[in-house]
């Protein structure tokens, strides 16, 4: 673990970047009302234990992601091919 700072609003907290393995990565799926199907899921990148604690005693975390976003669109919402 490597030792960090991070800014958390206006506040400089110190952390320890947390090593982490990946249990399960799942797509979410929307259905929209234009008949185009969204999938999109959250992958995370980086986790950082600070030195804060909550109310409960638990050191808080600050969760660094992507989100991955595919998108399955009807034929008639694209935009038509150029003409050559």
């Amino acid at each position: 673990m490597k030792k960090v700072e991070i800014k958390i609003g206006d506040k400089i907290v110190e952390g320890m970047l947390v090593d982490f393995e990946s249990v399960r990565e799942e797509f979410n799926s929307y259905k929209l009302a234009d008949g185009s199907l969204l999938k999109m899921k959250t992958v995370v990148t980086q986790i950082v234990r600070t030195t804060e604690f909550t109310q409960s005693g638990e050191p808080t975390y600050q969760v660094y992601s992507q989100n991955i976003l595919v998108a399955d669109v009807p034929d008639h919402l694209r935009k038509p091919a150029s003409i050559q």
